[in-house]
């Protein structure tokens, strides 16, 4: 007993450490060192979530990748230390590169969280380690987390495209979307989703995204030919999209998600639906009977799971023991024995049938077998071809045969695209070779030669005209609709008088509206230019209410020579000629002379004369620019003044105040403080970060090779601080591994 309590006194010990050495970065246990990295994106090593600790060398670059999933979210954290376990906040870098090999996000000394990434792809996602000291071996500390954001309950991302579309039915569902900041930094490269659904002629649908708090959505509705029946956005963060269609055929449609600005991951919520009445649906996953949710019908089950559906909730006890599918009777159990439309069904065997009058005298048409029962009314249609049958429309488009109308009977679809580079042969779409033709494209009901109820369709043929390339098709949206009922004949009431006078008073109320207008106009435009008059000392700013003559005063303003009003007399030139006029008065006032140009700009430019008029320029007028900072040349030039000239903050010697370099020591900014890099905020030689933005202020001159203050100039070989981007020429200080401007790889020039 004494050797049991012991061992329980060293377990609670035991455990007592471990949550100990737990705290922090997480469980010792838990975290392991990283293999040897690679040396570049193509040798990156692959890894696995978890968490890592370990040492990295001095001046070690490695490279790691992550898989992840379509729909998957990775999350990466971390930081680095000396060796003693001492912090520090600017030794050491980690990056996070997405799968075409772009910097997404980096952390750098202590570190901390990089941004999330959701990646619409199975794809790999690159890690890199930088230990960026010459003399000191890190302590690296990262921490990696793959979550699943897989949309609508899938298994997978929705897709970005029309040909990746989810297919859903009607219900609720939950999304993700990779967020861009305001910044422009993606959280991930998923920024569309598409689903696919099927709906019925004569139902109206709902669509209705729900945006997560404070963010906003935008959702697109398509047609089966991917056209845009409508769009719509929150009307502010967080507010609800609703879009609604009621299809006049049974056919597929498309919906778009997108999102607004979004620092990470967008999360919103779908539903989609109906008019019709609904019923619960189950279908066979392997032995089990799980509800596939709710739908209009069993067809309508059937077509968006791609599974056979049944209404009770044990499947007819057929999951584990009768196939889901069939083709012969033979696949069938002697409890099933009958293979109908490729389901085994307990119906006793018997002729086969589509519809009653395939069936004999008292026999119905009941899962495509014939049964005894009452004598069915007789078949209001016909059948125009065999189930599932396909032939060529023409050279590139099908049809298929099916029951699309739900008569019964079996018709021909409309024509169906076989695609880019494909053409149909036997019924069938194989590659093409030669002549190439687009999808058909609808114009307008009637045009071209087209009968009223026919829709004028073209498309367009390479080599052109090596196959027809207009026709004229069925289309639901060309019915003709009955004419409308003829206006009851005038009474002798009077009834044509009062329309007459009626009409009169309308067309004045609308003259009396425009000349009002104009009138407010020509009022507002003559107290503008009568103040532009007198602000800029030209006389006879009364001429401003006078026709014509106000033409010549606004030509005195903008100093003009008073012939120009010849060329206002001029079509097209008078607008060019208008426009100088406005450069030129809006400079005299003392504004940028583009401004003068927004008089063209539709009711932008109406504010313009208002604006040059009552605006002031905080400085005054514009006036001739001050000569530059000439020396005297005399010795007295050289003696410190009060107020007037300050030493340089690198050699000392006096300078004039408005100086941008120093006529001495010839370095740039010699007054006022050393200013931070990055942020700009003002810096001290002593620092080592920056206390606004922590930039480290302790770099390696990229000319002489030594570590100097990040100031303007090296406090060893006196160039300046700054580094040209080999790809844009744009010269910067050296902050970051890319250039600020166009962000590809900076490569510093050596002296």
């Amino acid at each position: 007993m004494l050797k049991n309590l012991s061992v329980s006194w060293k377990t609670a010990i035991g455990c007592f450490a471990f949550l100990l050495l737990g705290a922090g970065w997480g469980i010792a246990a838990q975290a392991q060192a990283l293999p040897a990295g690679g040396s570049s994106f193509e040798t990156a090593v692959a890894i696995q979530a978890g968490t890592y600790q370990g040492q990295i060398a001095p001046e070690a670059d490695s490279y790691y990748k992550v898989a992840v999933k379509s729909g998957q979210e990775m999350n990466a954290k971390g930081g680095f230390s000396v060796a003693d376990g001492e912090n520090t906040y600017s030794w050491g870098n980690l990056y996070l590169y997405g799968g075409n090999q772009e910097e997404r996000d980096n952390v750098y000394g202590s570190g901390g969280a990089l941004g999330a990434y959701l990646s619409g792809s199975a794809q790999n996602l690159y890690i890199r380690l930088v230990n960026d000291q010459t003399d000191e071996t890190l302590t690296y500390n990262l921490e990696i987390a793959l979550q699943n954001r897989f949309d609508a309950g899938s298994q997978t991302d929705a897709g970005e495209s029309f040909e990746g579309a989810l297919p859903i039915g009607l219900g609720s569902y939950t999304g993700y979307l990779s967020g861009v900041s305001v910044m422009q930094t993606p959280f991930g490269n998923d920024f569309k989703d598409y689903y696919k659904i099927s709906v019925q002629k004569g139902i109206t649908y709902e669509f209705i995204l729900t945006p997560s708090t404070g963010d906003e959505g935008q959702l697109t509705l398509f047609n089966a030919n991917r056209e845009t029946i409508d769009e719509k956005s929150s009307a502010n963060a967080g507010s609800l999209v609703n879009l609604s269609l009621a299809p006049a055929a049974n056919t597929d449609i498309f919906l778009a998600i997108g999102t607004g600005y979004k620092s990470g991951i967008f999360t919103y919520k779908l539903e989609v639906k109906s008019t019709g009445a609904q019923a619960k649906f189950y279908a066979c996953n392997g032995t089990r009977c799980d509800a596939m949710g709710n739908f209009l019908s069993l067809e309508d089950c059937q077509r968006t799971t791609a599974k056979n559906c049944y209404q009770a909730a044990d499947c007819g006890n057929v999951c584990g023991s009768v196939p889901e599918r069939c083709i012969k009777d033979s696949d069938c159990p002697a409890d099933y024995p009958t293979c109908v439309t490729g389901k085994c069904v307990s119906v006793p065997p018997g002729p086969m049938c589509t519809k009653n009058s395939d069936c004999p005298a008292n026999n119905t048409c009941e899962n495509g077998k014939c049964v005894e029962g009452p004598n069915p009314p007789p078949d209001t249609c016909t059948d125009e071809c065999t189930a599932d049958k396909t032939k060529c429309f023409d050279n590139f488009n099908y049809n298929k045969c099916g029951d699309y109308n739900k008569d019964s009977c079996p018709e021909w679809s409309s024509a169906v695209y076989c695609g880019e580079g494909n053409k149909c042969e036997g019924g069938k779409c194989v590659k093409a070779v030669g002549c190439q033709c687009s999808e058909w494209q609808g114009t307008e009901c009637g045009s071209s030669g087209c009968s009223p109820e026919m829709m004028a369709e073209t498309r367009t043929c390479a080599p052109a005209a090596c196959d027809v390339e207009t026709a004229c098709q069925e289309d639901l949206s060309c019915e003709i609709l009955p004419p409308l009922p003829p206006l009851p004949p005038a009474s002798d009431t009077g009834f044509g008088w009062a329309v007459l006078l009626g009409g009169f008073a309308a067309w004045g109320w609308l003259v009396g509206l425009y000349l009002f207008l104009w009138l407010l106009l020509y009022v507002y435009l003559a107290i503008c230019l009568q103040v532009l008059a007198k602000k800029t000392s030209t006389p006879n700013g009364w001429l401003a209410w006078i026709p014509i003559a106000n033409i010549f005063l606004m030509i005195s303003v903008a100093k003009k020579p008073l012939w120009w009003f010849l060329l206002l007399l001029i079509p097209l030139v008078n607008i060019v000629i208008g426009v100088i006029l406005w450069m030129a008065i809006a400079e005299i006032r003392g504004r940028e002379n583009w401004v003068g140009i927004l008089i063209i700009v539709p009711v932008l430019g109406l504010g313009i004369p208002g604006y040059l008029a009552f605006s002031d320029n905080k400085n005054g007028e514009k006036t001739a620019p001050t000569p530059p900072y000439a020396p005297t040349g005399t010795a007295a030039a050289n003696k410190p003044t009060v107020g007037y000239k300050h030493p340089c903050k690198y050699c000392g010697e006096l300078i004039p105040p408005d100086s941008v370099a120093c006529p001495f020591c010839e370095k740039t900014n010699p007054l006022g403080p050393f200013r931070c890099p990055k942020c700009h905020e003002p810096i001290e030689k002593e620092w080592k970060v920056c206390a606004k933005c922590n930039q480290n202020l302790r770099i390696i001159c990229p000319f002489c090779g030594k570590v100097t203050f990040f100031g303007d100039h090296c406090e060893d070989c006196g160039k300046r601080l700054l580094v040209t981007c080999p790809n844009c020429e744009q010269e910067q200080p050296p902050i970051g591994d890319n250039c600020i401007k166009c962000g590809k790889p900076l490569k510093p020039k050596k002296a």
